[in-house]
């Protein structure tokens, strides 16, 4: 099976960095459209400790980061990535959610996503993105689970 459209969520934990190496390969090998998406999740504010101002100008402040940080990943991985397709988007919302509405949205073929991400309490308390997005994915998924190995 060839894959052509694939979407690949990264958080800048170490799984998924190693989540975007394998996707960059497979959509090169397969000269497919390769989707990279960061999702930044929405965190409770307290009204009284931050104001509206604040908080507007910390989500820019995240999003700003986030792009610049997606870009640079990018770059880094420009001899791999020559010749494919690349979109790049970074939103808010539940990881999970964003993942799954973006992969129907966008039709994917396949999800490449780290098995752990940034965050390891939430993981522990409710289940990690990449358990929820494998149990509702409308595609296959690919799953990370660290660092690969040259033989």
């Amino acid at each position: 099976m060839a894959f052509k459209r694939i979407l690949c969520a990264v958080d800048f934990s170490e799984t998924s960095l190693e989540a975007f190496r394998r996707a960059a390969e497979i959509a090169r090998r397969f000269a497919s459209h390769l989707y990279v998406l960061h999702v930044i999740e929405a965190r409770p504010v307290v009204p009284d400790l931050i104001g509206i101002n604040e908080a507007g100008e910390m989500a820019v402040k995240l999003e700003e980061e986030a792009t610049f940080s997606l870009e640079s990943l990018v770059a880094s991985s420009a001899s791999t990535l020559e010749g494919v397709p690349l979109t790049l988007e970074v939103t808010a919302g539940r990881a999970f959610v964003e993942i799954l509405n973006h992969a129907r949205d966008w039709s994917a073929d396949l999800i490449v996503l780290g098995a752990k991400g940034a965050t390891a309490l939430e993981q522990i308390i409710i289940g990690g993105a990449a358990e929820r997005v494998m149990k509702d994915a409308p595609c296959s998924v690919l799953i990370v689970k660290g660092t690969s190995r040259t033989d």
